[in-house]
């Protein structure tokens, strides 16, 4: 009996080594270039928009800060009425999709009587579903009817939906980029 005890507790020693060695391997392979895709840091993407102003913008994105327990972004006025907005601390990849989709669908302002185009450019290595190598730009597509998606394109032109129920982007034929998509990066 006593035996039996004695295995029993190097058995359960062994066990506690072997998983604490085991986590800490986990935890050196996620460092570096290797970190979840689930943030984009701030250098990694912007948003831009135009269509609203700076007023509209401060509070289509002060009113998604609260939503989604983010800090508020930078908006700066570029040439042409194009703002950008960045958030320097980065956000969660979920929620650079979000921001593009609220961009263009947010709560309490009239969408009839305005011409919005707003896009995220999110380089390489920062989007699921779509190629390490491949930038892409995050878009709301032309005539959308679904509320809850975005789409992508890549560097190689390769269109990609992005339906918030799934966890990465898929590639489809018809990417549905509007023009202007492009010239906000220009």
């Amino acid at each position: 009996m006593a035996t039996n005890i004695v295995i029993l507790i190097a058995i359960l020693a062994v066990f506690l080594v072997v998983m604490n060695l085991a986590g800490n391997a986990l935890s050196k392979r996620g460092q570096g270039r290797h970190q979840p895709r689930d943030v984009v840091l701030g250098d990694r993407f912007t948003l831009r928009s135009r269509g609203w102003s700076k007023s509209d913008l401060t509070k289509i994105f002060a009113d998604f800060a609260k939503m989604y327990d983010v800090a508020e972004p930078h908006i700066v006025e570029r040439s042409g009425r194009i703002f950008s907005i960045d958030w320097p601390d980065g956000l969660e990849e979920a929620h650079v999709l979000f921001a593009v989709n609220y961009l263009h669908y947010p709560r309490d302002f009239d969408l009839d009587s305005r011409s919005v185009v707003g896009a995220a450019r999110v380089r390489p290595g920062n989007l699921t579903g779509i190629a390490d190598d491949q930038s892409a730009f995050v878009f709301v597509p032309e005539n959308d009817t679904h509320y809850d998606r975005v789409h992508a394109v890549d560097d190689n032109g390769q269109a990609y939906l992005g339906d918030f129920g799934s966890a990465s982007f898929v590639p489809i034929d018809d990417a549905r980029m509007p023009r202007d998509v492009e010239n906000l990066f220009r």
